[in-house]
């Protein structure tokens, strides 16, 4: 009994030792795929799956190391819906003025041609001089636009950088914005909320302050002009992708005030003509004032239709 209860023991105790053998054997197995997933997975992470180079591998060159960066390209940015970008427009003022003022100006186009404007002149007239009215309606308020303008232009200093600045500020913002003040009131006169004699005079003086303020802004824009052109040279000396983007960003906004001093031009000439017609009693040809009014619309329209 004695040998019989001893094998039994030393069988037992190879057998827990077999078993502890293979639950050790588990483990080891276990914990080594847990590490190589997780090596994997960062390597995935990284965006490589190499393995790190060993000790006796070719050594980085340094003309690799230092190899020029890739030029950075910017994509154009993505198309807006047209519909949208139509929504969006016609619910500034300035967008429905503008097309109000392409409607008027193509109605004194087709007036100023006889072979055309002949068979409709009556219902021309008509729809410009309704559309005339309708346009001083989207001033109301207008001129403190031209208050913000003046304060903003006066406390920046890059803009502001002369006495010079500021006076024609004064009188561009100032002429623009005497204008809009008082054609708030020549619309209450024609549309008969006042006494229709007001408006010939309250009209003749909105006339003056409209051209002053345009030589005003011709000026003051002639003079941000030559600023942009300088910056441009400027730049031009310098070398970098950060100077290449300024490059593009002045010579666009150096074409945008281009077009905003041909816009003011144009729009002086049509007050200059009806300055002219309040003292001499005839203006410029309706053509050319039709023409003249026709390109400022174009281009503000072009330019607000960027902006929103």
């Amino acid at each position: 009994m004695a040998i019989q209860r001893m094998q039994f023991l030393t069988t037992l105790g190879k057998s827990k030792q077999n078993s502890l053998s293979i639950s050790t054997l588990l483990l080891l197995q276990f914990l080594s795929l847990s590490l190589s997933l997780s090596i994997l997975k960062a390597l995935a992470m990284n965006g490589t799956t190499e393995p790190p180079l060993e000790t006796n591998s070719k050594p980085i060159v340094a003309s690799e190391r230092e190899r020029p960066p890739k030029p950075i390209t910017i994509s154009p940015p993505p198309r807006r819906d047209f519909l949208l970008h139509l929504e969006a427009y016609l619910a500034r003022r300035d967008g429905v003025d503008k097309l109000l003022k392409i409607s008027r100006y193509t109605a004194k186009i087709l007036l100023a041609t006889s072979s055309r404007g002949g068979s409709l002149s009556p219902q021309l007239q008509a729809f410009e001089s309704s559309v005339g009215l309708s346009r001083k309606a989207f001033r109301l308020g207008k001129f403190i636009q031209d208050v913000n303008s003046l304060r903003f232009f006066s406390f920046s200093k890059t803009l502001c950088s002369s006495p010079l600045d500021l006076f024609l500020a004064i009188v561009a913002f100032g002429g623009e914005g005497v204008y809009f003040f008082i054609e708030q009131f020549v619309w209450l006169a024609k549309a008969g909320l006042l006494p229709s004699e007001l408006a010939p005079p309250l009209q003749k003086l909105s006339t003056w302050s409209e051209l002053i303020g345009y030589v005003g802004s011709v000026a003051l824009k002639t003079r941000e002009m030559e600023k942009i052109k300088a910056s441009i040279e400027a730049r031009k000396k310098e070398e970098g992708d950060d100077d290449e983007m300024d490059l593009e960003r002045l010579n666009g906004k150096l074409e945008l005030k281009k077009l905003s001093i041909v816009q003011d031009a144009a729009d002086g000439v049509m007050a200059l003509s009806d300055v002219k017609s309040f003292h001499f009693g005839t203006g410029f040809s309706a053509m050319v004032c039709a023409m003249a009014g026709m390109i400022s619309a174009l281009i503000s329209t072009n330019r607000n239709w960027r902006a929103c």
